[in-house]
This record gives structure tokens, sequence and C-alpha cells, in this order.
């Protein structure tokens, strides 16, 4: 019994030792802070072109193995055994050709036909801002004049929509000194390029990089915590998959969808409106909400002044209509019941995420929080399990000693 209760206390005693030691590095470390950051600052900044390539890497990789996919059942359905057999032995390699391929078709008709007349929209919506911004002062002055703005000093509210106020901020002196701060062109073209290439490799090793990361992980972890490596890791990586999959295309989607509705109607900067709602829709949650509201301020301050706020009204209702329709029926079949999760997590995940990491942690929140949300509740359904089997052990015992 003293050995056991040394043996307890030995390992009380080591427990608070690791802890105190955790405790001293942890400070040390945060006195030092400073001068770890200016350390790894270059370093990130060399390494992150390929962090943007291996970002890259993953997205294009979905597609990637549809087209594998695609080539496996050619293969099958193909009668001559030698071009089964050339085709089965390269899919995987002509589907990263395929897949870069089916990008630079997609930018080849982005800029023939899609972007012209939304750079045609955003021209025609940048000259129409003085007279935009003279129907708000208008309007805000008629409001003033009947004593609707009570609570407003109306000249502090007139300066802040002067357009030469506006326009201030995009002057010359302000752009050229904003971009020689935040950017080298030759350099962003070249960490672009490296990207790209970069990318190529990592489709090209990822196979390898898998099997080397397991290789690591059963040297240096137990078994039930490679496992759970393994486990969760697979559960994350389905989850980014379908998610960015479903996200893109629900994003899509909408974007046609609204840019031909508006279209339809008659609203003027239709080619604007609907892209702009579909790159919206990519942040979960909040993104289609806001976006609908940017979209419905722009048509009744342009179409509503021009053909009525009665068409206004309409165009406003139509895009409602359409952005339920997305967020309650389209995006749910498309994203299945694999993310099923409380809307109250969302709202904190994403405000967690967009506090750390802006629009990317908005839009990388909904999956990880669907992952630790499966982690907690296996650990909750774990040891409601012991429990369970503790008492049951308990109670047998018990009526072994009453026997």
């Amino acid at each position: 019994m003293k050995k056991l209760m040394d043996s307890y206390q030995l390992r009380t005693w080591l427990s608070f030792l690791l802890l105190a030691t955790a405790v001293i590095i942890v400070y040390s470390v945060s006195r030092e802070i400073y001068t770890i950051w200016s350390w790894a600052t270059p370093l990130f900044r060399a390494l992150s072109p390929f962090l943007w390539g291996f970002a890259l890497s993953y997205v294009l990789n979905i597609p990637r193995e549809s087209i594998e996919k695609l080539l496996g059942f050619v293969c099958e359905r193909i009668n001559n055994s030698k071009a089964a057999e050339f085709l089965a032995k390269r899919k995987f390699g002509f589907s990263i050709l395929l897949t870069y391929l089916s990008v630079v078709l997609i930018l080849v008709i982005l800029v023939n036909i899609v972007v012209p007349p939304i750079y045609a929209s955003i021209l025609d919506f940048i000259e129409f801002m003085p007279v935009l911004f003279y129907r708000i002062e208008t309007f805000i002055i008629q409001l003033d004049a009947n004593d609707n703005l009570p609570f407003f000093e109306i000249g502090t509210l007139l300066s802040l929509l002067s357009w030469d106020e506006i326009l201030a901020i995009f002057s010359t002196d302000n752009i050229s000194t904003v971009f020689e701060t935040i950017m080298d062109f030759s350099g962003t073209v070249f960490n672009a390029a490296l990207a790209v290439i970069s990318s190529v490799y990592f489709l090209v090793e990822g196979d390898k990089l898998k099997t080397f990361l397991g290789r690591l992980l059963r040297a240096f972890a137990s078994p039930n915590a490679y496992g759970g490596i393994s486990k969760y890791g697979g559960n994350v990586n389905g989850y980014f998959k379908r998610y960015i999959f479903c996200q893109v295309l629900d994003a899509v989607i909408l974007g046609i969808i609204m840019t031909i509705v508006t279209s339809l109607l008659g609203v003027r900067y239709a080619f604007v409106i609907g892209p702009m709602l579909g790159v919206a829709n990519l942040i979960p949650y909040f993104g289609s909400i806001f976006g609908t509201i940017i979209a419905i301020i722009i048509i009744m301050l342009t179409d509503g002044l021009t053909n009525g706020f009665t068409f206004g009204l309409l165009c406003a209702a139509v895009l409602l209509i359409i952005q339920q329709i997305d967020s309650n029926l389209i995006f749910p079949r498309l994203l299945g019941g694999s993310m099923k999760i409380s809307p109250l997590l969302v709202i904190i995940a994403i405000a967690v995420g967009n506090a750390y990491y802006g629009i990317v942690g908005m839009v990388i929140a909904i999956p990880i929080s669907t992952v630790l949300k499966n982690i907690i509740d296996d650990i909750l359904t774990a040891r409601e399990e012991r429990k369970a089997q503790e008492q049951m052990q308990a109670s047998e015992e018990t009526l072994g000693d009453i026997t």
C-alpha cells in the first residue's frame, strides 16, 4: 500500500512538474513573441506561395477526383483492351491535365463572355454615382424639411455623402501610396506563378505526402491516437470537400439565376447585381442576406427612382423570394444532411472565424465547427457508455455480495 501511495505521489509530483515547465515555456515564449514573429515573418512570406499552391491543389483535387472516376468508367466501357489498359495506367495524370485545361477554358470563357458586360455595367455604375449621390442628398434635404430627421445633424450627414469627399479617398496620391506599401506587382505575379506550379506538384505528389504523414503518425502516436487522428482527419477532409463544392456550386447557380431574373425585370445593373450576389453567397449565413440588402438598395436608388417606387419594391420582393428559396431549398439539397448543426453554433463559428481570419475564416467556420461538434459528441457518447458499464458492473457486484 505504501509503495502504491509512493507511486501515486510520484505521478502527482511529475504532473505538477510538467505543468510548471509548460507554464515557464509559455511565459518565456510570450516575452520573446516579437522576436519570434520578426524571425517567422520572412519565412512565412517565402512559404506563402506554396501555402496558396497547397490550397489551390486541395480545391482542384475535388474536380480532379471526379474526372478520374469518369476516366475509370470510360476504361470499363472501351472494347479495345490495349487502349483501356493505356488509359487505366495514365488516368491519374490525364485527370490532372484535364483539370487544369478545364480551369483555363473557364477563365477564357469568363474573360471573353462574362467579364465584358460586367465591366461595362461597373463603368456605367461609376458614371452614375454622382447622380446617385445627388438623389440621396435631395432625398435627405426633403426629409429634413419635413422634420423627419430630428436626431441627425443635416450638415454632417451631407458632408459624409459629398461626392468630392468620396473621390478624395481614391485620389492618385492615396492610391499610389497604398499600392507602394502593400504590393509589388512583379513580386505578386511571380508568387502567383509559383503557387500555380506548386499546386501541380502537390496534386502529383499528394498520395506520397499522405502516405508519409500516415507513417509519421504511426511511428510517433499510439494506436488509439492514430485511429482518432485518422478518423477525424478523414471527416475534416470529407466535410471540407463537400462544403467547398456545394458552396461554390450554389454561388454559381444563385449568381446565374439572379443575373437572368434581374435582366428579365429590366434592372439597369443586372450584370453587377447578379455576380455580386453569387460572390456574397460564398460567405455562409450572412453573405446572401447582406448581399441581397445591398442589391435592393442599389435597385431602389437607381431603377426605383427612374421607373417608379413600385418597380423597386417588385424587384426587391423577387430578390428576397429567390434568396429564401436558395437558403432553404437549393443549398440544403446540395449539401445534404451531413452538416446539420444549430444556427446558433453557425453564428458563433462565423463570428470567431471572422475575428481570426476574416472572410476565409467565415468560409471555413462551418466545416470546422461541424467536426468539433462531432468530436465532442463522440467524447460524450464514450463517457456515457463507460459510466453505464461501470454502473452495470457495480450493480452486478452488489447483487453478488447480497447472494
